[in-house]
């Protein structure tokens, strides 16, 4: 069996941002690269790419976007963008991008941090909470504001460090940013010794109480302003967050969406037969279900969820898993099953938002474009990668060099061939920083339970 050169095609969510005219490093047959475009390859190049010089680094990344562009060419000129499953994916890659362009018109846009919610976010951070918190169960009638000192503490969350101490017994010594926000804002609001009313939620009794409250006398100016970004960066993000959630809700409402319990069960059953102690249950291509191992072929047309404005089936499932893979359980067929169930909500999800944002002609939209421009060369580019590798004799003594050297020869022809204008002297002057880049976010699911 002939060893095959895979190229690591990871979906990384990159919110779209407002776009200037590009400032042209290099030019490959007409097809330019930004500074822009440089620094997104720089930062997501892996690290052993980045050893060395500046100049050396700059010029290998700068090597590597000219070699994908002028693969994706051929492969665009040799028309691999033509077969079925090629446009399919391209198609999901478009998708994409008119996600992040809605996200970025309807939740980031939005959101404005000021100087006094900065200033308040470093108060907090100064403040340290000790509070006790219980849990209690769905028929236990609690008075308002009582606390009964038998109850038995729970932590808050994992990053809430808990301290025994001899009057209180253990409580938990709670900063900012260590809760969701509806419940830090009403943690610091309380007084000395308060008791909270009773919170539902996952179906139990949350009660909390204020025991002690330590205070930074000693914070400074200094340091406000040198955590200054670190608080717009995390107010951003928990804004963000809420707007998405609330607009997820307003979206997915009006879609009433059916999960088919037959099918989710037959899927179920078959992932769980595949795996086998702790494997994983995928093949050794990453997001792919192995169909060999668990039949899946037979469940490919069953519909495993429906909503107003479409239906998912099982095979429509397996495509978008391969492009977007998310965790799936291997602990037990109940996990297993919430886990598929998660993973069908954020996938009509996306089918749902790509449908709203295409209905609002974001496919046009600059930013867009020029994002699936991007994502669309790394595919050709793969499946350019692919096609040279079908074409090496199918023997156990095709090795994995002389695969990379197969490759490498394709990229050298072409490059003799093209023509190629890079601005150096530019190179070297970039800087490179994630600073300017927008953070890779995009609209969370829901947890179906």
């Amino acid at each position: 069996m002939r060893t095959v050169l895979t190229s690591s095609f990871v979906l990384i969510l990159l919110l779209a941002c407002e776009q200037k005219e590009p400032e042209a490093l290099a030019r490959i047959n007409g097809r330019s690269i930004s500074v822009e475009d440089f620094v997104f390859a720089y930062e997501t190049s892996p690290r052993s790419t980045l050893t060395g010089s500046k100049e050396d680094v700059h010029q290998r990344v700068l090597d590597r976007m000219i070699d994908g562009i002028l693969m994706a060419q051929e492969a665009d000129r040799l028309g691999l963008d033509e077969d079925a499953g090629t446009a399919r994916e391209l198609d999901f890659l478009q998708d994409a991008a008119i996600r992040r362009e809605l996200y970025r018109r309807q939740i980031r846009s939005a959101v404005t941090i000021t100087e006094d919610q900065c200033r308040e976010a470093f108060k907090r951070e100064q403040t340290t909470l000790w509070v006790q918190h219980a849990v209690l169960d769905p028929d236990v009638s609690v008075p308002p504001h009582s606390w009964d000192p038998e109850w038995t503490h729970v932590n808050i969350n994992p990053a809430v460090k808990t301290r025994t101490t001899t009057e209180f017994g253990p409580v938990d010594l709670m900063t900012w940013n260590q809760v969701d926000v509806k419940l830090e804002s009403m943690l610091y609001a309380m007084q000395l010794n308060d008791v909270s009313e009773v919170i539902v939620r996952d179906g139990m009794q949350h009660v909390f109480r204020l025991v002690n409250v330590e205070k930074n006398v000693m914070a400074t100016e200094d340091q406000f302003v040198a955590r200054r970004e670190h608080y717009l960066s995390a107010l951003r993000k928990r804004e963000e967050h809420q707007r998405a959630f609330s607009f997820v809700q307003q979206i997915m409402a009006s879609e009433k969406l059916v999960l088919r319990g037959g099918t989710l069960n037959q899927l179920t059953e078959q992932l769980w037969a595949q795996r086998s102690g702790d494997e994983e249950l995928t093949e050794d291509n990453p997001g792919e279900l192995d169909p060999a191992l668990n039949g899946l072929d037979q469940l490919d047309d069953a519909e495993l969820a429906s909503f107003n404005s479409g239906a998912l089936s099982v095979g429509d499932f397996r495509f978008i898993y391969r492009m977007n893979p998310v965790q799936l359980s291997t602990d037990s067929p109940a996990a297993l099953k919430r886990d598929l169930m998660n993973a069908v909500g954020i996938y009509v999800r996306d089918l749902v938002f790509s449908a709203e944002g295409r209905a609002q002609d974001l496919a046009e939209v600059q930013s867009v474009e020029e994002d699936f421009q991007y994502w669309r060369e790394r595919l050709l580019a793969t499946r350019l990668e692919q096609s040279i590798i079908d074409r090496l004799p199918d023997s156990p003594d095709t090795s994995f060099e002389m695969t990379a050297a197969a490759i490498s020869q394709v990229i050298n022809d072409l490059r003799k061939q093209a023509t190629i204008q890079t601005d150096t002297a530019e190179l070297l002057t970039i800087r490179t920083s994630d600073a300017g880049l927008s953070r890779r976010i995009d609209f969370f699911a829901n947890q179906f339970n």
